[in-house]
């Protein structure tokens, strides 16, 4: 099975996607699926965060001891946990693009000669996935976009399965779990936008997520609804629009007008000095 041509191309450059319309024209740079889906409220991510910012506070005092901590030692040892949430997110994702490169030398028969320890159980659970799935994948690491709702990102895999109602959507995840519906927000945008672009019915999608530290768990689950997975996400697309339209005025009412008018009223004149000058 093979996806129709599509009605546009879509470019991805440092994940800044441009729709190519048929006469040349160029729409873009579109707002990416992933920044879309920042506009939610992650409880567990803001809770994360803060833990690892702990943890690298307290790691670092015990590392150097009370003796060798000075004001300004901790004042750096402070500015550096509160990046340590990012740090150790940079890693999880070099850690989800290296699986996602090991899947698709996979999926092409190539395979890896060397496979890195943390990885190795993720790739068996991959295959083992595959081993067990009616999904034959089409399309792979495709970059597609929604001209109407002016956004873009790039999906794992496109899938085609007679059980489940034709073509679908596969996305990788490697994480400790899952938590809320973001997920099925995000596969919910890249199914609007390949419906769009390849005028096909996008009638399912799956999320395969595959554990990144022992016990290695793996799972894949399907998105039980996608008409509110592409509702959820349209409506984070709207939201994310309406953030970047100031709607708030300019005040009617400030104190700090007030208080600058009264301030002012405060200093008392100036008595002007006397001069010889005739004029």
């Amino acid at each position: 099975m093979k996806l129709p041509q599509p009605k546009y191309t879509v470019t991805d450059v440092k994940h800044r996607y441009s729709i190519a319309l048929p006469n040349g024209d160029v729409v873009g740079p579109l707002v990416s699926v992933t920044k879309v889906l920042s506009v939610l409220n992650k409880e567990a991510l803001i809770g994360w965060a803060a833990r690892e910012s702990a943890s690298y506070f307290k790691t670092e005092l015990l590392r150097l001891g009370s003796r060798a901590l000075t004001p300004e030692t901790l004042g750096q040892i402070a500015k550096d946990a509160a990046g340590a949430h990012r740090r150790k997110a940079k890693d999880a994702a070099d850690l989800g693009t290296k699986c996602h490169d090991i899947f698709e030398a996979i999926i092409q028969g190539k395979e890896p000669e060397a496979v890195p320890e943390e990885l190795a159980e993720p790739a068996r659970d991959f295959k083992r996935w595959r081993m067990q799935s009616d999904i034959e994948l089409v399309g792979l690491e495709l970059p597609v976009a929604s001209l109407e709702h002016r956004f873009g990102g790039r999906l794992d895999a496109v899938g085609y399965s007679p059980t489940r109602g034709g073509f679908g959507i596969v996305d990788y995840k490697t994480s400790s779990g899952f938590y809320g519906n973001e997920y099925a927000y995000q596969v919910g945008g890249y199914a609007c936008a390949l419906a769009e672009q390849y005028g096909v019915e996008v009638a399912w999608a799956e999320i395969v997520r595959f554990g990144k530290k022992p016990p290695y768990d793996s799972e894949g689950r399907p998105v039980s609804d996608m008409t509110a997975a592409v509702r959820g996400f349209l409506t984070a697309a709207e939201m994310t629009r309406l953030n970047g339209v100031p709607i708030i005025s300019k005040p009617t009412f400030s104190t700090a007008a007030t208080r600058a008018a009264e301030a002012v009223a405060k200093v008392p004149a100036k008595k002007k000095r006397k001069s010889n000058c005739p004029f």
